[in-house]
Formats: C-alpha cells, structure tokens, sequence
C-alpha cells in the first residue's frame, strides 16, 4: 500500500514488458519531487558501458545534487538518480558507482525483463494505480 511518501510507478520497456516500482520520497527529497514533477516522460535507454551492471536513462534535466543520505552503494532493484551525469538508472546488480547518487526508490517486480533489452530502447516511466 502507498503511503504519502511512496508513489507507484510503472516503466514500459517498449516491446518487452513492464516494471513496476515506487518512488520514496524520504529517500532524496528533491530529486524525487523532481522525478515526480517530469511524470510522465519518455526517454531512451541503454546499459552501463562494457557491462550490464545497470540501466540508465540519461538526459533527465533534473540538475538537483547531493543530498545528506548520498552513498557511491547501491543494491539490485534499486532505482537512482546520478547528479553528476544527470542520469536516472535501475540497477541490476550491486555495484559501487565512482560519485554519490541519490536513491529515490525502487524497482518492486519484473527486474529481469530489462536484460532482453537493447541499448537504444524507448523507456516510458509513468505513476500507476493499484490495480
């Protein structure tokens, strides 16, 4: 059940599936207000280079930095924004990236379906109910 700080959402891999996931906005406050604020939008995908460690989104244009509970951690399933890169990503192993980043929420079900897709992929992130 969603709380007033945990939004649903749901991101389309165009031609492969749906994830679902929820945005918490304890987490990092003002990049996930600003990912909300964007809702919904689409933008082209692509895996980290050299590796399928994460998913990643670039061009977000959020600009919104660091805040008190940034790490360089992050666990599978967990939904990022990178303010360095401007760049919201879904990670798909636990890795330890170079700069801190602000995670924002999580990636509830379907994780798996993002290792089908190809660099290049249109990804749809939009808020979604119970259904």
């Amino acid at each position: 059940m969603s709380s007033s700080q945990e939004y649903l959402i749901k991101i389309d891999l165009f031609g492969i599936g749906r994830l679902h996931g929820q945005i918490i906005r304890h987490l990092a406050p003002l990049s996930a207000d600003a990912v909300l604020d964007k809702l919904p939008f689409v933008l082209r995908g692509r895996f980290s280079f050299g590796s399928k460690s994460y998913w990643t989104l670039p061009g977000m244009e959020l600009y919104k930095g660091p805040n008190p509970k940034s790490s360089n951690i992050a666990k599978k399933g967990d939904l990022i924004y990178n303010p360095k890169t401007d760049e919201l990503i879904i990670v798909l192993e636990d890795i330890k990236m170079e700069n801190k980043i602000n995670k924002i929420g999580e990636i509830t079900d379907n994780l798996e379906l993002i290792i089908h897709a190809r660099n290049g992929l249109n990804t749809k992130i939009s808020r979604r109910t119970l259904e």
